[in-house]
């Protein structure tokens, strides 16, 4: 229950519409915009802080089915419908790939 409603709040600030065979569709930001169709711009994605950066990179691997392992992952997105336990094999298109690169790089110059 506690999964569902980080889930339900993540998405509701989000914004995160769901197709009927649970595709994404749309993963958008107040901030930094949508994710999957669009590369993010540095400028947007550092003015989001640690824990904004985490949920955002981690937001398109759990839209894709990521199955997360860690306990903030499983708290903050869940593992219902989850496919890949290994994020090399989550299906990412080539904008996801790259705002996952930007984030990432952010987070390690930061240290967070």
């Amino acid at each position: 229950m506690k999964a569902m409603v980080a889930v339900a709040v993540f998405f509701s600030i989000a914004g995160v519409a769901m197709a009927a065979d649970d595709a994404p569709l749309q993963l958008c930001y107040e901030v930094v915009g949508c994710v999957q169709d669009r590369n993010v711009a540095a400028r947007d994605a550092e003015k989001l802080g640690c824990d904004q950066l985490w949920t955002v990179r981690n937001g398109i691997f759990a839209a894709r089915g990521y199955c997360f392992a860690t306990e903030r992952g499983k708290e903050e997105f869940g593992n219902e419908g989850c496919r890949y336990g290994d994020q090399n094999q989550v299906p990412l298109n080539d904008y996801e790939r790259a705002n996952i690169r930007l984030i990432q790089a952010i987070e390690k110059r930061r240290g967070c």
